[in-house]
């Protein structure tokens, strides 16, 4: 049976879910206003060529890497700046601008496999799923080696495995590649564990 406070709590759930909604939209806007303003920045990433203000609050809350610089006997805890030497700025912007609003416009292959390495480096789970699954729907003969080789430095096993079932079902058309060619010279073992699937 249907009960009148069972349609108030239901009313009342649904009133609470629109109000929600246009807060967190509201403040993650708010954020990006912080971030594009540099308001209160009280930390900086510098690369060798650029820096970028950010807030360690918001790195805290994104990545469990950054959370541990700032809050443990590490000598990024009392200092204002943390030199990043392995990524480009471009990609640091956009690692910072999800961190700051859960969101990344126009993803395209480069993005994604870049971000894919910055969110592993610094364990941004979300922004690394969406990158991982980008890539896993775009995959194609002339990009299964790179994503074969990225999926097996990051130690991702999902990742590589959606790779070498891709390569091995693709056939001839990846193995006579230059890719595969050049994949075999970097990464022999890799490319040997691949093929010796096709015989599980």
């Amino acid at each position: 049976m249907y009960h009148s406070s069972d349609c108030i709590s239901s009313n009342a759930e649904n009133i609470n879910k629109q109000k929600m909604m246009p807060l967190s939209h509201s403040l993650n806007g708010n954020l990006k206003s912080m971030y594009d303003e540099n308001f209160l920045c009280d930390v900086i990433l510098k690369t060798s060529t650029r820096t970028f203000n950010a807030h360690k609050i918001i790195l805290s809350a994104s990545s469990p890497v950054f959370k541990a610089m700032f809050s443990n006997d590490m000598k990024e805890k009392n200092r204002s700046c943390v030199d990043i030497e392995d990524l480009s700025d471009v990609t640091i912007n956009q690692m910072l601008l999800f961190m700051y609003t859960t969101c990344v416009e126009d993803l395209t292959w480069e993005k994604a496999s870049h971000l894919y390495v910055a969110a592993d480096k610094y364990a941004i789970l979300s922004l690394k799923n969406i990158c991982c699954s980008y890539m896993k729907d775009n995959l194609s003969a002339s990009n299964a080696c790179e994503v074969l080789l990225l999926s097996d430095l990051h130690a991702d096993s999902d990742l590589k495995s959606v790779a070498q079932n891709y390569i091995l079902q693709t056939g001839k058309l990846i193995i006579n590649s230059e890719e595969w060619k050049n994949m075999m010279q970097s990464n022999s073992k890799l490319a040997a564990e691949t093929l010796c699937l096709l015989f599980k």
